[in-house]
């Protein structure tokens, strides 16, 4: 698939997000890839964040080795969402996107909202907008594999070429080689 730059993204950011997607196409085959511009740049604290309880206390449930029906939807607001692109197999033309990933709900009803209800069997892959002014970027993807998710997130910074600066349940070697595999 081809990503094209928006005004507000640097374009090796953005040619990187697009080996990512396309790595995670070619590797994990998902039955549909959902693609989720978030608004300004997000950090790693999202990765299994689930909400607040109470209005005040953050609630993690770090998805990493649990099953598919345990892994939460971040709860990105959606005034945050700059757009959501679908992909559909087996050749991952874009589809009409369906239901939108991130909606209003109260927080209590966040902390439970689950992938596989919210969006089964498709690959989520979140990334982050601005990236031209603020000079970095984040991506984070759930992607179905087997009977669970892949969670992970990874963070770049601008350089010659971009940098992967963090990341989390993903080794920096696998993010080489998946966007590998997507280039």
């Amino acid at each position: 698939m081809k990503m094209t730059p928006e005004f507000d993204d640097a374009p090796d950011f953005i040619r990187h997000v697009e080996q990512v997607v396309n790595g995670v196409v070619r590797r994990h085959l998902p039955e549909t890839l959902v693609l989720i511009k978030i608004n300004n740049w997000f950090g790693s604290n999202w990765l299994g964040f689930s909400g607040k309880a109470l209005g005040a206390l953050g609630v993690w449930n770090k998805p990493r080795n649990e099953p598919a029906d345990n892994i939460r939807i971040p709860p990105f607001v959606p005034s945050r969402v700059v757009s959501q692109r679908s992909f559909a197999a087996p050749t991952y033309e874009e589809v009409a996107n369906g239901k939108p990933i991130h909606t209003q709900m109260p927080s209590n009803r966040a902390l439970l909202r689950k992938a596989a209800t919210a969006a089964p069997g498709n690959a989520l892959v979140w990334y982050s907008g601005n990236s031209r002014t603020v000079g970095r970027g984040a991506v984070m993807a759930y992607v179905p594999v087997s009977d669970s998710y892949w969670p992970w997130y990874a963070a770049l910074e601008t350089g010659d070429p971009w940098r992967v600066t963090e990341t989390w349940d993903i080794k920096r070697e696998d993010l080489s080689k998946l966007m590998e595999q997507g280039s």
